[in-house]
């Protein structure tokens, strides 16, 4: 469930948004995306123990239609334009310190990008997920310290 979303989407939106981009966006991000148009999730906690990480989720990116926040489309194609990102992450949300969560173009896993690390290299990649779906269903709440 998500809260503060932006503008129900259509598929003719999406394939709108694909033309604009370039390629076919993942089934499960299409997906998710005509439930949801960005928004803050009610579980916005991520917990990967294997690499010692836990993440809040600020928001995730809408899809053309904006709610204040950046569009999911024109970041990517700022952050290609720039050369700051490789061409087959896709950031569709990102936490409080503004690291990136991004779905992997070529297998569908999902990633978080520390962009507090100057240049975008192996090191700054942390792979969280197989599939979109199967983050979504990972995300918790919050633990609070006390």
């Amino acid at each position: 469930m998500f809260i503060e979303c932006s503008t129900q989407l259509t598929i003719s939106d999406l394939n709108d948004v694909e033309n604009k981009l370039g390629f076919t966006l993942p089934k499960q991000l299409k997906e998710h995306y005509l439930r949801f148009n960005g928004g803050v999730p009610m579980k916005p906690c991520y917990y990967a123990q294997d690499i010692d990480l836990e993440t809040e989720i600020a928001e995730f990116s809408p899809i053309k239609y904006t709610n204040s926040s950046r569009l999911l489309e024109e970041r990517f194609l700022d952050l290609i334009n720039r050369n700051v990102l490789p061409y087959k992450y896709l950031p569709f949300a990102n936490d409080w310190g503004g690291n990136l969560f991004c779905i992997d173009l070529e297998n569908e896993s999902i990633v978080l990008i520390l962009m507090d690390m100057g240049e975008v290299t192996e090191k700054s990649i942390k792979f969280l997920s197989n599939s979109f779906v199967t983050f979504i269903e990972n995300l918790e709440e919050c633990e609070v310290d006390g």
